[in-house]
């Protein structure tokens, strides 16, 4: 049976072959940004890295699980109200109990209109239920590496073809939990406390019936891997 990381595996090998750019981390040991940085994008087009590693993942995917893809049109964001994109394809497992896995590409113009910074959605079921961004913002100051970006993408992946990865919805918060961890965020503080999501999250996991929250909405996927 194929694992998780041997799909990584898969994944970092297709990628290195296609010698897209690199660079390092420019504030090793957590050195604080010169304020000049959060002004300043040095290398927009560098960002393409995230396209490129998400399209590879959507390959390898396809290649090992027999996964079905469906492109997406960006019409169907606007349909829905939700963020846009301009390129997209859903990736459906085989497995009905698992969550689609939604791979959404952007280029967003720079604010000093010197060309576009690729973004990427990661999102599971919908394009609005958006579990990851990347980048969270291009200037020099947020830049971590090429290595901290890819990985972010992966992992995001990882979390919901590994399974089982657990969204929690409500009007004004929502929430994400994998076994390795989660997250939740809400406007102007509100929502359910971070503990008390997590261990709904869990619960909902390991296939206990909870009372959620009034007007929630949970997704719950399991391992595309059987």
């Amino acid at each position: 049976m194929t694992t998780v990381s041997e799909l990584q595996e898969r994944v970092a090998s297709s990628y290195e072959r296609l010698d897209l750019p690199t660079w390092p981390d420019p504030h090793p040991g957590m050195t604080s940004p010169r304020d000049e940085e959060y002004s300043r994008l040095t290398d927009p087009g560098r960002y393409r890295i995230v396209h490129a590693r998400a399209r590879t993942w959507a390959t390898v995917l396809e290649d090992a699980l027999g996964v079905r893809s469906e492109v997406l049109k960006p019409a169907l964001a606007a349909a829905a109200g939700t963020r846009p994109f301009d390129r997209g394809v859903r990736l459906v497992p085989r497995h009905t109990a698992a969550l689609p896995l939604l791979l959404l590409e952007r280029n967003v113009p720079t604010q000093a209109g010197e060309g576009t910074i690729a973004v990427l959605n990661i999102a599971v079921a919908r394009p609005d239920v958006v579990v990851e961004t990347q980048p969270g913002c291009g200037c020099d100051a947020c830049d971590s590496g090429s290595s901290d970006l890819l990985e972010a993408v992966d992992a995001a992946i990882r979390h919901v073809v590994g399974g089982p990865f657990v969204v929690l919805r409500g009007k004004k918060w929502h929430a994400e939990w994998h076994p390795e961890g989660g997250a939740s965020a809400g406007s102007n503080g509100r929502g359910p406390g971070f503990r008390v999501l997590m261990d709904l999250c869990r619960r909902l996991a390991e296939g206990e019936t909870v009372r959620l929250p009034k007007d929630t909405e949970a997704l719950i996927g399991r391992t595309w891997i059987r």
